[in-house]
């Protein structure tokens, strides 16, 4: 059997087609960030996007998208969400943490700094302009091989990203939260799917912007539902008004496009995997951790634990144990509603409030030392006993 290849690279032997289908490829490196991108003025610059279509959708969203791995509870406001706002997510990023783990922070606002927005020369301004620079690039190349249609795809590809932007461009909505001054302190629990804890001591004003409000809310510029759907009518018309160009353009500049989208594929690809923090400017949250101890089974219990939470009981334990107070678990489900652990949950506030953390700073680093107490073994403990009266028939009505 014999094969065919090209011999030569040129128009006849050589065809690419197909590479219009570029154009729309990426949408799952683009969707991640597209939202955070658009607040951005560099929105608005010509430029090579992958997979234009993630703008043209038939409504855009209200508000900057939560992640919904998490829970979040005021500890004395009564306050609970059922998700974690995007800007809390980026400064905490609880989804990384080693399960069971309980991590207590400190978030202190800068009044002096504004809130937190895109980074100005972080990494999707890197992107836009990589995009300008590959357009501007194939537009030159354009006119040198004095190739009309691939001319014309560089023109529509590239407004298409400038409509697109119009279209989508927005701000948050202006929070500012000024709680009565008798209101409680702002300190809140975000537990994650793995068991993690994170315990956030911050004012009622911080925890209300951050946790609670909704202080993400879309205000578009271009506002008006019929004016945003003809944009996007537009955009899909230079959308496919490139790739018909494009197809009919020379193979030297079909190649040219095809390098540069994947390469921009690439570079989005990149910019989506990188941790949400790296495209926001978080300076006005300073975040301090506190270092916790303790909170393990005291000295001559039968098993040897390190202060790294091995199950959930222990995770739980410590939190309650740093907020001093189980109330704020109670409407949560994050424990199980029986009658066992509702003696349970006494027993450990009742363990916490009788030793009180104690805290101390050690090479410029805040300790907060928890009492050593078995909560395994008092959860063992509480759940035979519950078991053995049942089995008597001594249940009590």
């Amino acid at each position: 059997m014999r094969l065919s290849f090209i011999s030569a690279f040129d128009t006849e032997s050589f065809q690419l087609d197909i590479v219009g289908f570029l154009a729309i490829l990426g949408e799952g490196s683009l969707e991640p960030i597209a939202q955070v991108a658009t607040l951005s003025y560099l929105i608005y610059l010509p430029r090579l996007i992958p997979a234009p279509q993630t703008f043209l959708k038939t409504q855009r969203p209200e508000k900057l998208e939560t992640t919904s791995n998490a829970k979040v509870v005021g500890v004395h406001s009564g306050n609970a969400s059922e998700d974690i706002h995007h800007v809390a997510h980026a400064l905490h990023r609880g989804d990384k943490l080693a399960a069971n783990t309980v991590q207590c922070v400190r978030v202190d606002e800068d009044e002096n700094l504004p809130r937190p927005s895109i980074k100005r020369y972080g990494p999707l301004a890197i992107l836009a302009v990589l995009g300008f620079a590959m357009s501007a690039t194939l537009f030159a190349l354009s006119l040198y091989y004095h190739d009309g249609m691939a001319l014309l795809a560089t023109i529509s590809l590239s407004l298409l990203s400038t409509n697109t932007g119009i279209a989508n461009k927005w701000q948050p909505t202006p929070n500012d939260p000024k709680p009565d001054k008798h209101s409680p302190p702002g300190d809140v629990v975000i537990k994650y799917p793995q068991g993690a804890f994170i315990i956030v001591k911050c004012s009622e004003r911080t925890a209300r912007y951050l946790y609670f409000n909704p202080s993400e809310r879309c205000i578009y510029s271009i506002r008006s539902t019929p004016v945003y759907r003809g944009l996007s009518l537009i955009s899909t018309l230079l959308l496919m008004a490139g790739v018909i160009s494009l197809a009919n353009s020379t193979i030297y500049l079909q190649t040219a496009f095809a390098g540069s989208y994947m390469g921009i594929n690439i570079a989005y690809w990149i910019g989506a995997a990188l941790p949400p923090a790296n495209h926001w400017d978080l300076s006005r949250l300073k975040l301090t951790h506190v270092e916790l101890r303790g909170g393990i089974p005291p000295r001559g219990a039968t098993e040897k634990i390190k202060d790294q939470p091995q199950t959930y009981t222990e995770a739980l334990w410590k939190t309650i144990a740093v907020t001093g107070t189980k109330d704020w678990l109670l409407s949560t489900g994050w424990a199980p509603k029986t009658e066992a652990w509702a003696e349970w949950l006494r027993e450990a506030e009742d363990a916490a409030q009788a030793e009180p953390m104690q805290s101390s700073w050690r090479g410029g680093q805040e300790v907060w030392k928890i009492r050593n107490w078995d909560s395994r073994q008092m959860l063992s403990t509480i759940l035979r006993t519950k078991t053995e009266t049942f089995r008597n028939g001594k249940v009590e009505v």
